[in-house]
């Protein structure tokens, strides 16, 4: 980097402005003022980098953040620290070259995610866990284009960025493990560039060249140090970094979601054990148009039998357990209806289960309301499946697996293990005709008196002869 002394340009400026008051006659003096077109080597762009993180098994939510650019606030230099000059002009923000629309950001279930790195510390995205594997994000990087924007002295020029959410956002974050609350503070260095306009209008002017830039997490409100010891430009141009300010170009927002898994489990002497049962699954309270919710159902069937056992209502057969949920009024495997007040979908799906199967819907938006209920039939039915009851191993580990959260209740900070058992069974009554025993005995006392009459008989003849 080429390296200016601070004091050895303003004596230069100095002497050049003397010359030219002797040279010029008074009348024809005039302030001098920069060409409003930037040397070629400008750098009229910085980007910051915009991550959404979410568990592994969540979709990318439907989410917008709207960005807003304004001027800072000015503040005096002072022996240690630059002067700085409110922001001029109308940066544009942008993503992939195209201006945003709004400075709106949006994040859909089309973008690609990327699983979190294996060390996590030195990353610059904020997580949730310190687990490995269980989080992914999305990445967009913004640009702010000053090409369009007039610089017209060197100095420091302070922007203000700040994050809002929108208003269709379920539970997201903002600047997420950040006390900056979604604010950042954009220094761009602005100085003279020593050189002069060759040819057409402003031939003759001094030129500005716009340095570069430094973003800082939060609402700074002091200028950036001097360099006191040797007074020429440090990594930072123009001057060293705002003293207790951290930089940062990136902001982190976290979208939370939670598992809901639900299973069946059948018991009792006259209990089916192949007998499908219908639940009805009721998420509520969805924000986001087409929100995307998928539904594992490995451990179920996809489509029931088309030729269905005696047991299970024959109007079961070849029903398809969903695969996921989207909130969209369109959807016909599944009922979506849409508050027009409040804007919240609600989804309502029928799933169909035998003992020992279960379903686990992922990443169902944290705020949601969740409910499941069941047609039993002519069986005892009880919500949540205990231990002793369970033929379910959801988390692959030696044993059965109690899942006996509620049937009904609000998504918050846990996965959910729930489902019902069902219990049918009968009294069988004693009786001679009702039991293999008394049947057996009726026959051998049967048998009995054949042959004891049969030798009375014998007997009887003998005596007469």
């Amino acid at each position: 980097m080429k390296k200016r002394k601070f004091a050895a340009l303003a004596a230069s400026l100095a002497m050049t402005a003397a010359m030219t008051a002797m040279a010029v006659p008074a009348a024809a003096q005039a302030a001098t003022t920069y060409s409003t077109t930037p040397t070629t080597d400008s750098v009229l762009t910085t980007t910051f980098d915009k991550y959404l993180v979410m568990k592994e098994e969540a979709n990318v939510p439907n989410a917008g953040f709207i960005f807003t650019v304004a001027p800072g606030t000015a503040v005096s230099a002072t022996n240690t620290t630059l002067a700085v000059v409110p922001g001029v002009g109308t940066p544009v923000l942008k993503y992939n070259d195209t201006a945003l629309t709004g400075n709106k950001l949006t994040f859909s279930t089309a973008d690609s995610t990327t699983v979190e790195p294996s060390d996590k510390t030195d990353s610059p995205i904020k997580f949730a866990t310190n687990a490995i594997g269980d989080e992914k994000y999305v990445q967009k990087t913004v640009t702010i284009d000053f090409s369009g924007v007039t610089f017209t002295e060197p100095g420091v020029y302070r922007y203000i960025i700040t994050e809002t959410g929108d208003t269709q956002n379920q539970s997201i974050t903002n600047d997420f493990s950040n006390d900056a609350n979604g604010v950042r503070t954009l220094d761009v260095y602005v100085e003279d560039a020593g050189s002069v306009v060759e040819s057409g209008t402003d031939q003759g002017k001094p030129q500005l060249r716009v340095k570069g830039y430094v973003m800082y997490n939060g609402l700074q409100s002091t200028g950036p140090n001097k360099d006191k010891t040797t007074e020429d430009e440090t990594t930072v141009p123009n001057g060293a970094e705002v003293t207790g300010a951290t930089k940062n170009d990136t902001i982190t927002n976290f979208y939370p979601s939670q598992n809901l898994t639900f299973g069946k489990a059948v018991k009792g002497n006259q209990g089916s054990k192949d007998k499908y049962f219908e639940f009805t699954l009721v998420i509520s309270g969805i924000k986001a148009d087409n929100t995307l919710i998928s539904v594992d159902v490995t451990n179920a069937d996809a489509t029931l039998p088309t030729t269905i056992n005696s047991a299970t209502d024959s109007s079961f057969a070849g029903k398809t357990n969903p695969a996921s949920l989207v909130a969209n009024t369109s959807q016909t495997a599944y009922t979506v209806t849409k508050n027009e007040t409040s804007g919240e979908y609600t989804i309502t799906a029928k799933y169909y289960l035998q003992h020992g199967q279960y379903i686990t819907v992922m990443g169902i938006p944290q705020g949601a309301h969740y409910s499941i209920s069941e047609t039993a039939d002519d069986y005892v039915s009880t919500a949540g499946i205990k231990a002793e009851d369970s033929p379910i191993n959801y988390d692959g580990v030696d044993g059965f697996d109690a899942l006996i959260d509620k049937v009904e209740d609000d998504i918050e900070d846990e996965d959910i293990y729930t489902g019902y058992t069902n219990e049918r069974k009968g009294t069988i009554p004693t009786g001679i005709l009702s039991t293999v025993g008394g049947s057996v005995a009726l026959a051998a006392v049967g048998i009995a008196g054949i042959a004891g009459g049969a030798m009375y008989l014998k007997k009887k003849k003998s005596e007469e002869d």
